[in-house]
């Protein structure tokens, strides 16, 4: 993987911020026995004060780490014995679980799509949990036929009122159910006769599918990447779509010939407008479509010619890619996973970027020896400070690398 060696995006080569640190010594490979086929690891505010915390599904529950302003954790501690693999019986390859806030009081709440239908346990804001309960008897393996491999599930505010509400993606098309904002949720209705494994010929393993808000009116639009290119269905706001339209003839698996297994695809704010732009990792490079605002997309165009499985040599199997503010400035910058360690193109607006230049000199497939089926790593604001640090799950638990 041939990338720069320079400073770029006012980092020094080497390192982003500090060096990697080993703070927790636990939710790792080797520390603590955490796997990713077993264990879903996760980040999200539970205690609405501005930071992350670590919130991992295990063997006997659901464990829990707040997150200190400098960037530190609490020792793990177990605070449901259910969500787990043995406490519940949950599967990976069976039962999706979300961290989102579906009361609007800011605190991250967990979802958990089992076999009888949805459960959720409220976050009380000190680390804790309500009891869960069962507001919806679909969406589950059992309760509706819902299945990983076909039915994709996300929990997105489409509304604007600040709760998290269910959106499934099923047989027949789009099921969404509102928030209640008391961890309930309205009656499951169909918004969509499309998108969905029967209804459009949709299929998870060939079309991405995304809940992002393209218009900046603060409300979950649906995006999916088809066949023919991107189709886009804006939220009205009350639960329902205005018609899906084709929105950029491009991204698609036969319009360009973008495939999951090699070419990831993003929606993601990198101009700062507020509004989700589409960004793919193709075979030549990075290709951003930047949002009109309406539904609508520029002409996509190159601003990076890396990060790609032929610029760059970056594979799905081996290097992840995010899109995420590293500077604080309001606008996605690329960051990359690859061999030698983590590489950063930052955003400059308009739809342009730095060259990519390497920022850490570990978390990478050689550098740390770091591997996507052992290793889950994430970048995200772990301090409140604005700025996307990197956080990863390593053998011997939980490294950070603050900006």
């Amino acid at each position: 993987m041939k990338l720069n060696t320079f400073a770029v995006c006012e980092f020094t080569p080497g390192h982003l911020g500090w060096s990697p640190q080993l703070l927790v010594r636990n939710y790792g490979y080797s520390a603590g026995g955490w796997r990713v086929e077993k264990h879903p690891r996760l980040l999200g505010d539970i205690t609405a004060d501005g930071r992350l915390d670590i919130v991992g599904f295990g063997d006997a529950g659901v464990y829990v780490s707040p997150g200190h302003s400098d960037g530190r954790f609490e020792t793990p501690r177990r605070v449901i014995d259910n969500f787990g693999y043995e406490a519940g019986g949950w599967r990976v390859e069976k039962h999706p679980r979300f961290l989102a806030d579906v009361t609007g009081e800011g605190r991250a709440d967990i979802v958990g799509f089992g076999d009888a239908g949805v459960w959720v346990a409220l976050s009380n804001g000190d680390g804790t949990f309500g009891a869960m309960t069962m507001p919806i008897a679909n969406f589950g393996y059992n309760a509706g036929g819902w299945r990983v491999e076909k039915h994709p599930r996300f929990l997105a505010d489409i509304t604007g009122d600040g709760r998290a509400d269910i959106v499934g993606f099923g047989d027949a098309g789009v099921w969404v159910a509102l928030s209640n904002g008391d961890g309930t949720f309205q009656p499951m209705t169909l918004a969509i006769n499309n998108f969905g494994y029967n209804a459009g010929g949709w299929r998870v393993e060939k079309h991405p599918r995304f809940l992002a808000d393209t218009t900046g009116d603060g409300r979950a639009d649906i995006v999916g990447f088809g066949d023919a290119g991107v189709w886009v269905a804006l939220s009205n706001g009350d639960g329902t779509f205005q018609p899906m339209t084709l929105a950029i003839n491009n991204f698609g698996y036969n319009a360009g010939g973008w495939r999951v297994e090699k070419h990831p695809r993003f929606l993601a704010d990198v101009t700062g407008d507020g509004r989700a732009d589409v960004v793919g990792f193709g075979d030549a490079g990075v290709w951003v479509a930047l949002s009109n605002g309406d539904g609508t997309f520029q002409p996509m165009a190159m601003p990076i010619a890396n990060f790609a499985y032929n610029a760059g040599g970056w594979r799905v199997e081996k290097h992840p890619r995010f899109l995420a503010d590293t500077t604080g400035d309001g606008r996605a910058d690329v960051v990359g996973f690859g061999d030698a360690g983590v590489w950063v193109s930052r955003s400059l607006g308009a739809g342009l970027f730095d060259p990519p230049g390497r920022v850490i000199a570990n978390f990478g497939y050689d550098a740390g020896g770091w591997r996507v089926e052992k290793h889950p790593r994430f970048v995200a604001n772990i301090t409140g400070d604005g700025k996307a640090d990197v956080l990863g799950f390593g053998d011997a638990g939980v490294w950070v690398n603050r900006t």
